[in-house]
């Protein structure tokens, strides 16, 4: 019977352990019993059980022996096999310890011959490395002389690091370790030297030099490729092949600077080099000024050999308000200027490619300097250099010269010049922070703080040739971001608040007093051509009054270059000149003008005649050119010549009362006349000085200079209507005066010798006529010769109205009024004023009866008081008793509409 093969139990299902738990089954129940019956029974279980087994198991044998004995037979043969591969594997080993054995010995020959060749390739290393820092050195000077920086820094670097890295306990290479790092050193300064080339160099090459289409097209790709964010990555290509490839063509400010920094960062000196670079910044820029200086050094050579093609250039810059002296300065801070703003936008592109290197090799950049340091010092060196140029001098430094220095000549130790120049400006003191130095010859090359050339000589009147060029370079700097206040601005707006004001001030009161010291001052003339942008009529004015408004126009023009540089300040100076001016112009009006016997003097003094005078329209004509008509003007000088003529009253001009010098009429006309040049002129100032420069600044002005303008116009305007007034009442005293003559002289009988009087002033009138007409303007000249007709019917008729004039007047009446009306038409005047002299003469003639029937029919003619006189002349002249002439005037009376009249 055969039972089927052991299957595997399922996965998971565990067979419990039979033989054992039988097995303490029985132990269990063995112990368990407590008599031997219980134990009894329980053996004879055991046994039963026992019987059982066996026969099972014999059953199971008889079953299976056929299988029994297969497992047996082959249990034997593989017990066999095993047997001979025992035999072998014994063998194997036996040989396996043989060849151990000998592979023991072979390894400690073959260890010691790889401990000999690893001790040579090591030496053989060493020797390498030691040759290859000792040449490097070499290899890098040639590099470096060559310009390739980068190439140079990294094989340097290379050698810095095999001589620390794998050579460090050599002792022999400590001197050629030194000899690197000074090296090292030296190839930073170069680096760094090479940085400050590109920034502050640029592309400075000869004029006569062309740049070649290669490197027209470098540039233009540079400029082209360049961005404004620039990264880590915008240095990643650059390489010793990189820098190999490029020719001198081909090299840019962009890729000079990337190599120089790439340097710097393999041989980790980018944190140092920026210290050193803007330690540099402001030794560089003095050099850039040495440079430009020496250039325009040689270009003023150059031009002084080619004079006759320069001048056209000489007078664009002087139109500019550029003298000839300060032109190379003008010149120097336009270019300086020029040159500083170039060189900033290059500093501005190194700052954002060294802040990209920095970030590439991991380098804080708190050291890196900013915009505002480089301008910082670009306001720095220009201050130096308007300090040199315009020889300014500190307050301290002249009390300290004052009051005594040291034994040798040394400034006391508080005196620190260069707090001036420091960022954060000092508190402004009430002392003046400059002052004018007095002229002294130039001091020697050796006694000087800087070491670049002088274009020209230091002077303190040099300032405006800088400015143009100033005022938009200060500008730029306060635009720039973070700019703040510009301290060249407020260097410069101090010095002229304390210095050139001063100066301005100093140099137009000298040439106004110069000019009115000059002899005949005030009555040479001449004709201006142009002032400070007033256009000239072409009329004539006194030198003095032309050299007074020359001085206040470059005042004016200097205070208006300042600009927002101090030109408010610089306005005090131009009241100053105008205050000077106005005392020069009252002086000479006050030494000009007749007084005293002058009864045209007197009449100037009474404030009625004057008001009344300035109330008519001829005046308001004449002065500021109001426009009326020819019956308003009529009526005027009508008017005038009635109420002159009854201030005289029954008294007589007298000789004494006149100005008889017609050189002093001349001298008053053009008075007249410079004065209202000067008037006109001074209101044209805050025009001038508020307007727009060629550099584009402007001047705000203040109330106070407009006022003070105004006044100074309001002194000139009131000198000039003085001395009309004084002229147009002189001719018509001059009227009265001679007129009057003839009776007074007891005229002879006849025409010819009767008009002596008349021909007097007819002289004396054209002789003033022919001075003061080139002089005097029309309407002025109009204003003083204008209404002579009236004035002389005036003088005539007051003169007849007397009884010994009213006996003469019949002898010499024609010839008077022809002599008078020759007059006229010699000065171009019309004749109609001698009408009413022709109509009282003519009322003269008549009878008592015959002037009653005319002012019946045809009304008045003359006003009563000239009735009046009239009939006392025809009464006298006629014998005609008093009863009659009573009731002449009665009846004349009731004519002219009144009661009575009282003779």
């Amino acid at each position: 019977m055969s039972s089927p093969p052991p299957t595997k139990p399922p996965r998971g299902v565990k067979q419990g352990k039979e033989t054992s738990g039988l097995l303490m089954s029985v132990i269990r129940t063995l112990s368990a019993s407590e008599t031997n019956e219980q134990r009894e029974k329980e053996r004879a279980k055991l046994e039963k059980e026992y019987k059982k087994i066996d026969a099972r198991l014999d059953e199971l044998v008889a079953a299976h022996s056929q299988e029994i004995t297969e497992v047996m037979q082959k249990f034997t043969s593989v017990g066999a096999a095993l047997s001979v591969w025992g035999a072998h594997s014994a063998a194997a080993a036996a040989r396996l310890a043989a060849c151990r054995a000998l592979l023991r010995l072979r390894r400690a020959d073959l260890r010691r011959l790889w401990a000999d060749a690893r001790a040579h390739h090591h030496a053989l290393r060493m020797l390498a490395d030691i040759e290859r820092v000792v040449v490097s050195e070499r290899c890098c000077r040639e590099l470096a002389s060559a310009g390739r920086v980068l190439a140079a820094a990294h094989a340097l670097q290379a050698a810095l690091h095999t001589q620390r890295t794998e050579l460090p306990h050599v002792r022999a290479l400590s001197a050629t370790a030194d000899s690197l790092q000074a090296k090292k050193l030296e190839l930073v300064e170069q680096i760094v030297r090479r940085l400050g080339e590109a920034v502050y160099r640029g592309e400075r090459a000869p004029l006569t030099r062309r740049l070649s289409a290669r490197r027209r097209t470098a540039l233009l790709l540079a400029e082209l490729t360049k961005t404004e964010d620039v990264t880590d990555a915008y240095l990643q290509d650059i390489t010793p092949e990189f820098e190999a490839s490029l020719s001198e063509e081909d090299k840019t400010f962009e890729t000079t600077v990337m190599i120089s920094l790439e340097a710097l960062g393999v041989l980790e000196q980018l944190k140092e080099a920026t210290e050193k670079f803007k330690v540099q910044i402001q030794t560089e820029l003095l050099e850039v000024i040495d440079s430009v200086s020496r250039r325009i050094i040689e270009d003023g050579d150059a031009e002084a050999e080619a004079e006759p093609e320069c001048e056209e250039d000489g007078d664009m810059a002087e139109s500019e308000g550029v003298t000839e002296t300060g032109r190379p300065l003008a010149k120097l801070v336009a270019c300086l200027s020029e040159e500083f703003r170039a060189c900033g936008a290059r500093n501005k592109r190194l700052l954002q490619l060294w802040r990209a290197a920095l970030q590439k090799y991991r380098v804080p950049d708190t050291t890196l300097h900013t915009e505002q340091h480089y301008w910082s010092a670009v306001q720095q060196v220009l201050q130096l250099l308007l300090t040199e140029y315009l020889e300014i001098e500190s307050v301290a430094l002249a009390a300290s010269r004052g009051a005594g220095a040291g034994p040798a000549g040394e400034p006391p130790a508080d005196l620190r010049l260069t707090d001036f120049f420091a960022k954060k400006r000092p508190p402004r003191r009430r002392a003046k922070l400059f002052r004018l130095a007095a002229p002294v010859p130039s001091s020697p090359s050796g006694a000087r703080r800087q070491r670049y050339p002088l274009v020209c000589r230091p002077q303190p009147c040099l300032l405006h040739a800088a400015l143009p060029a100033l005022h938009p370079l200060c500008a730029h700097i306060e635009s720039l971001p973070g700019g703040g206040e510009c301290s060249l601005r407020a260097f410069i707006t101090d010095y002229v608040r304390w210095g050139e004001s001063e100066r301005l001030a100093l140099e137009a009161r000298g040439a106004i007093e110069a000019a009115a010291k000059a002899p005949a001052a005030w009555r040479e003339r001449t004709v201006p051509t142009a002032a400070a942008g007033v256009a000239s009529d072409r009329r004539n004015v006194s030198v003095c009054a032309l050299a007074g408004w020359e001085a206040v126009a470059e005042c004016a023009a200097g205070a208006r270059r300042c600009g927002p540089c101090g030109g408010g300040a610089a306005l005090r100076a131009v009241s100053a000149a105008l205050a000077a001016l106005a005392a020069a112009a009252r002086a000479a009006h006050a030494r000009l003008q007749p007084g005293g016997a002058s009864r045209a003097a007197r009449w100037l003094a009474d404030d009625d005649i004057v008001r009344f005078l300035q109330s008519l329209p001829n005046y308001s004509a004449a002065v500021s050119q109001a426009t009326h008509t020819s019956q308003e003007l009529k009526q005027s000088y009508e008017r005038e010549a009635e109420i002159l003529g009854s201030s005289l009253g029954d008294g007589e001009v007298a000789r004494r009362e006149i100005v008889s010098d017609i050189n002093v009429l001349a001298d008053l006309a053009l008075l007249c006349e410079s004065m209202d040049w000067l008037s006109a002129n001074v209101k044209t100032l805050p025009s001038f000085v508020s307007a727009p420069t060629s550099a584009g600044t402007s001047l705000k002005l203040t109330e106070k200079f407009s006022s003070e303008v105004s006044s100074a116009a309001a002194v000139f305007e009131d000198i000039s209507h003085k001395c009309l007034l004084f002229l147009h009442l002189e001719m018509r005293i001059e009227c009265f005066h001679y007129l009057g003559q003839e009776e007074r002289e007891g005229g002879v009988e006849g025409e010819a010798e009767g008009a002596g009087g008349a021909a007097q002033l007819a002289q004396a009138l054209l002789a003033f006529h022919e001075r003061a007409a080139a002089t005097l303007a029309p309407p002025r000249r109009a204003y003083i010769m204008n209404g002579l007709g009236e004035m002389m019917s005036a003088a005539v008729v007051w003169r007849w109205q007397t009884e010994r004039g009213g006996a003469a007047a019949a002898a010499g009446a024609g010839a008077r009024l022809a002599a008078l009306r020759h007059c006229l038409a010699a000065l171009h005047l019309p004749h109609h004023g001698l009408h009413a002299a022709h109509a009282y003469l003519h009322l003269l003639a008549c009878t008592p009866e015959e002037i009653i029937t005319s002012v019946r029919e045809k009304g008045p003619q003359f006003s009563e008081l000239e009735y009046l006189n009239a009939f006392k002349v025809i009464g006298a002249r006629r014998g005609l008793p008093a009863a009659d002439m009573r009731a002449h005037l009665q009846r004349l009376a009731a004519a002219l509409g009144h009661v009575g009249v009282t003779v």
